[in-house]
């Protein structure tokens, strides 16, 4: 008995972790704009080139990668609460609708063609050259 009831205690914790890590929350439309002002995006492209992208007030977005390809242009939330990025020259000057989800410093933009996952450095960082 006293077996049964030691096999029970020592288990009991493992039944309480979870089992699949929790997942991220989507950012609410209201909580982009401060989540990403003064903060950098940073991640990789398809070709695993680190790239930057800068979110400014006024709708303003500008990206930057390690072989010295820059854009800017322009943001704006839509009705769904996702946001919508234009570029000057990327994607032939498509607007693209993202979703956006947030779990620490992670963060992941997603539509259903493509799904962008990136971190938040904090502040202005300068892109460095690795």
């Amino acid at each position: 008995m006293n077996r049964i009831i030691r096999g029970i205690l020592l288990v009991a914790p493992l039944l309480s972790m979870p089992l699949f890590p929790a997942s991220a929350d989507k950012l609410p439309p209201s909580q982009f704009i401060s989540v990403m002002q003064n903060n950098t995006l940073t991640g990789r492209d398809a070709d695993h080139v680190r790239f930057h992208v800068y979110f400014l007030p006024g709708g303003i977005v500008t990206y930057e990668n390690r072989h010295g390809i820059n854009d800017h242009g322009t943001w704006m939330l839509n009705k769904n609460g996702n946001v919508c990025i234009t570029w000057a020259s990327m994607m032939a000057g498509k607007q693209n609708c993202y979703s956006v989800n947030v779990d620490k410093n992670n963060i992941t933009f997603s539509n259903e063609d493509a799904s962008l996952k990136g971190d938040l450095l904090g502040g202005v960082q300068p892109l460095s050259k690795d």
